[in-house]
C-alpha cells in the first residue's frame, strides 16, 4: 500500500538543492489502470498502482536490463524523466522531484507514510507550496501524457561516441517484423568494422557511471 502527499515547490531551500539527486526515467505501458517502467540510477523497475491518490495498491518487481528495455520500447507517449533528491524531515523523508524540460520548472514533494492517519497528522515545512494530493492532474502519469512521443529523440543516420568511448555509424532504424519494436542498425567504427542491431530504447537510454549520468550513444556528426 503506498500512502503519499504530494506538494507544489515554487523554490527550494539552498540546503534542499545542495542534496545529491538521482535521475529517474519512467514510462507508461498502460495509465488505468497505472502499469509502469522506471530506471532509478541502476535501478530498473515495473510498477503496478491501484486506483486512489491518497492511498493505493502498489506492486513493484525488478527488471533486467534486457526486459526493461523491450517494455520501454511499447510505452504509451513520452518518457518523463527527473531528478529526485531525498530530503530527512523529523521522522519522513520528503522525496522532492525536479522534473526536466519541457515539464521544468515543475518540481513536486511527496512524503509516505506507514498509515492514513499519519498522513492526515503531517505537518508540512514552510517551503512547501500548495497540496496537490487530491489533484489527479500531478500524478506522474498525468504529467506523462504532456509529453509528445517525439519526446524520445529521434535516432538519425551518422556518427555516435559510445558513453565509454568508441564511435559507432548509425546505418538506418528498422521495425521488427513480430513485435514491431524499433531497433537501430550500426556498425562499429574501429577493429573489423562489425554490424549490430540494437533496441532504440536502450540507444537512447541515460547510463549513469562514476555518479555522472549522460546518454548512452551521443551524436558527433554525418557518417563516413
Amino acid at each position: 500500500m503506498e500512502i503519499e502527499r504530494k506538494f507544489l515547490v515554487d523554490r527550494l531551500p539552498e540546503e534542499v538543492s545542495a542534496c545529491p539527486g538521482t535521475p529517474i526515467q519512467q514510462a507508461y505501458l498502460c495509465r488505468e489502470p497505472v502499469v509502469r517502467v522506471r530506471r532509478q540510477g541502476e535501478r530498473r523497475v515495473l510498477t503496478c498502482k491501484g486506483t486512489g491518490l491518497l492511498a493505493r495498491e502498489e506492486f513493484e518487481q525488478e527488471l533486467t536490463e534486457t526486459v526493461y528495455d523491450r517494455l520501454l520500447a511499447k510505452a504509451e507517449g513520452g518518457r518523463l524523466s527527473k531528478v529526485r533528491r531525498r530530503v530527512p524531515y523529523g521522522a519522513h523523508t520528503i522525496e522532492v522531484d525536479v522534473f526536466d524540460p519541457p515539464l521544468a520548472p515543475l518540481v513536486l514533494a511527496e512524503v509516505e507514510f506507514p498509515s492514513e492517519d499519519e498522513a492526515l497528522a503531517f505537518q508540512p515545512p514552510a517551503w512547501f507550496g500548495r497540496e496537490v494530493t487530491y489533484d489527479p492532474a500531478y500524478t506522474n502519469a498525468s504529467l506523462s501524457e504532456r509529453l509528445p512521443p517525439s519526446e524520445a529523440a529521434p535516432i538519425r543516420p551518422g556518427r555516435y561516441r559510445h558513453f565509454k568511448g568508441r564511435e559507432y555509424e548509425v546505418l538506418y532504424t528498422a521495425t521488427h517484423s513480430e513485435t514491431r519494436e524499433l531497433v537501430v542498425v550500426y556498425r562499429a567504427l574501429y577493429g573489423e568494422y562489425g554490424v549490430w542491431v540494437r533496441p532504440a530504447a536502450m540507444w537512447n537510454e541515460l547510463v549513469t557511471r562514476d555518479g555522472v549520468t549522460r546518454p548512452r550513444f551521443t551524436y558527433i556528426g554525418e557518417g563516413e
